[in-house]
């Protein structure tokens, strides 16, 4: 008999697993193991280091475990990385298809790539260089989703809520619900709450152009807000073009300040050759002085079928007197089969007693 009823559980979940989605994957991701690296200028060492990290990202060895499962009416999606010895769940979080194809609510904790609908990185392979994340929906809390099939729609609000670890504190000081308290615990009050809340728009015109706007704050509880709007143009193909800015720093107590961030990012797809771009502008008054800054990083790179070769560069600057232009160079070649790239990278500034340093990394992203 309890043979019987065991073989009808595996049945039975294998019925639900034929009408679902369900994976699982493990990755040893974007892990930087540096042979060499050094420094040259007056005062650098004379050392030359090898080891993981050194500085590029991340500075250390990590793996991460992805697990999800998707049917007709919920999903969840857990994610855990492993940074050297330390263990943490990114994205644990449910999802009720309240009307598929149509509606849906997320309840948990959104980091990463959790939910990232009003996002956009730069198409470079790498780097994929973005504007402070702008648009990302981060945090704890419940995320209501409607995104109705082939209309080209979607709009969500994220009602956020602080960590259910931490205790909640400072809720009975009134000025707290309006300025903003230290408190990251939960539960919180309504008021509270609803001062974190994310939102964001989006309309897709097919092979013409997509619109985005959204105001969000950043993944601490209480952080600055911030509002943004994307242009990202559809119509030419193998163009990838998108302009956004956000601009924060209005509720920054007790003294307002602006704070403008934009990019401008675009790449065309020749087959095999493709030339990426990308380049930033800011200014803010954060530091009680107007500063502006900005940067641009080209890369092209040439598929060769086995191997792809590359270069990737980069330079930056800003306002503030005598602190020159930055640069960096980092030519390589990927081994497409094995999501491996080796290159050499150079970075330095005109400004003077700033150190030039040199790396060799090996770049790994194995997964499945």
């Amino acid at each position: 008999m309890k043979k019987a009823v065991v073989l009808g559980m595996i049945l039975l979940a294998l019925g639900t697993l034929a009408y679902a989605d369900a994976s699982i994957g493990f990755g040893w991701g974007r892990t930087t193991f540096t042979v060499a690296s050094g420094q040259s200028g007056t005062g650098a060492s004379t050392d030359i280091l090898t080891g993981w990290g050194i500085p590029d990202f991340p500075p250390a060895p990590r793996e991460n475990l992805d697990i999800a499962y998707s049917g007709d009416h919920t999903a969840f999606h857990f994610t855990a990385f492993l940074d050297g010895t330390a263990l943490s769940w990114t994205n644990i979080y449910g999802t009720l298809k309240l009307m598929p194809d149509m509606f849906s609510v997320m309840i948990g904790q959104f980091n990463g790539d959790g939910f990232d609908a009003f996002r956009k990185t730069s198409p470079h392979p790498l780097r994929d260089e973005n504007n402070g994340n702008v648009g990302r929906f981060n945090g704890y809390g419940i995320i209501l989703d409607i995104a109705p099939k082939d209309s080209g729609f979607e709009a969500a609000v994220m009602i956020k809520t602080g960590d259910p670890s931490a205790i909640p504190t400072n809720f009975a000081d009134p000025l707290n619900l309006i300025f903003g308290s230290p408190a990251t615990g939960s539960p919180a009050t309504i008021s509270d709450t609803f001062t974190n809340t994310n939102v964001g728009l989006s309309y897709t015109v097919p092979n013409a152009v997509k619109v985005a706007v959204g105001s969000t704050t950043a993944q601490v509880y209480h952080a600055s807000r911030n509002v943004f709007g994307r242009v990202e143009v559809l119509m030419v193909p193998s163009l990838t073009l998108w302009a956004d800015v956000k601009y924060a720093g209005f509720d920054i107590q007790p003294t307002a300040q602006s704070i403008i961030d934009a990019e401008l990012a675009a790449a065309y797809d020749m087959k095999p050759l493709t030339i990426v771009f990308a380049g930033k502008f800011g200014m803010s008054d954060a530091t009680g002085t107007s500063v502006t800054t900005w940067s641009v990083y080209p890369e092209v790179y040439y598929n060769l079928g086995a191997i792809t070769l590359g270069l990737y560069a980069k330079v930056n600057g800003d306002s503030v007197a005598n602190s020159g232009i930055g640069y960096g160079v980092e030519p390589y070649f990927l081994l497409n089969d094995f999501n491996t790239r080796i290159s050499f990278m150079y970075t330095g500034s005109t400004a003077t007693g700033v150190l030039s340093t040199w790396r060799i990394p090996i770049i790994i992203n194995w997964g499945f």
